[in-house]
């Protein structure tokens, strides 16, 4: 009897504790269900003004959670080639020092698709310079990664690399490569993936010198959801060989003026180890830019 009595003392409290979620709160949560960062937000406030509520809104924030998960999905396997590509465009203006000290036009694009287990990311920037009518630096660069998802955090890596700066001391560049990356942290907030493999490269430099070599890639990308509107970016790259050793560090502030413009501040560093003779072997550009989603 008393086993019976204290059960349904149990299941008069939990029924007393659990208590329905408000029509409003229910609306909020509602309205937050297409954004992770945002219904996680609204959520965590909407326990602890009901914490009665609290297994109701778990159960509820899941629920939307395997929803949109399945809707991804379904999205992502019913896509041609042509459809589910996005990017962005960015025009701005930059100043360089290093082997140049001069003032410019910077111009980039980037194309990304997802499936539902390949990320592909297409790049091209051009930095243009001129000192009195007179070319001081004209660099082009034009990229590809595909990743295979292995596992949600472990991926393989496919990345292709073209670069053109005679003022950096080579008339061109191509970086092919293969190799493994893991993501440390992939959260709504915080991602950070590191990156390691082989690679060959095949360099023509300004003095005729052609370098055709083996090399170990190394690449670390860390993304910071600073706020709703502002994000942080850092995407650097290492490539060592017997010949010379090449780091290319792009760290960047991004801020949201609206659904589709942004404005963004960024620092580029490049190194060479071995440059030619009278190159220096650091050149910095900084960029002022004004990107458009789409």
């Amino acid at each position: 009897m008393k086993t019976v009595f204290a059960s349904l003392l149990l299941l008069s409290a939990t029924a007393v504790s659990a208590a329905p979620i408000p029509d409003a709160v229910a609306a909020m949560l509602e309205a937050a269900s297409g954004d992770a960062a945002q219904l996680k937000v609204v959520a965590d406030i909407a326990k602890k003004t009901n914490p009665g509520s609290a297994a109701e809104i778990d159960a509820k924030v899941a629920g939307y959670t395997k929803a949109q998960a399945e809707a991804r999905e379904a999205k992502l396997a019913a896509q041609g080639f042509t459809q589910g590509w996005t990017g962005s465009g960015e025009i701005g203006a930059n100043v360089s020092s290093g082997n140049t000290e001069n003032r410019g036009v910077a111009v980039g694009i980037t194309l990304g698709k997802e499936t539902r287990s390949w990320k592909h990311q297409l790049r091209g920037l051009v930095d243009y310079q001129e000192q009195n009518g007179v070319k001081s630096r004209e660099r082009y660069f034009a990229g590809y990664e595909g990743n295979y998802n292995i596992t949600p955090r472990l991926y393989a890596l496919l990345p292709l690399a073209y670069e053109k700066d005679r003022f950096s001391g080579f008339n061109s560049r191509f970086a092919e490569s293969i190799g493994l990356g893991y993501k440390l942290f992939d959260s709504p907030k915080l991602r950070l993936g590191l990156e390691a493999g082989p690679a060959f490269r095949q360099t023509k430099f300004t003095n005729g010198v052609q370098d055709n070599t083996f090399a170990a890639r190394g690449a670390g990308n860390f993304w910071w959801g600073i706020s709703s509107g502002l994000e942080l970016t850092e995407n650097a790259t290492v490539f060592y060989d017997s010949f010379n050793t090449s780091v290319q560090s792009l760290t960047a502030l991004t801020a949201k003026l609206n659904s589709k413009l942004s404005a963004r501040a960024s620092f580029q560093l490049n190194t060479e180890s071995n440059p030619p003779l009278g190159r220096e072997t650091s050149d910095t550009i900084s960029r002022l830019t004004l990107v458009y989603g789409f």
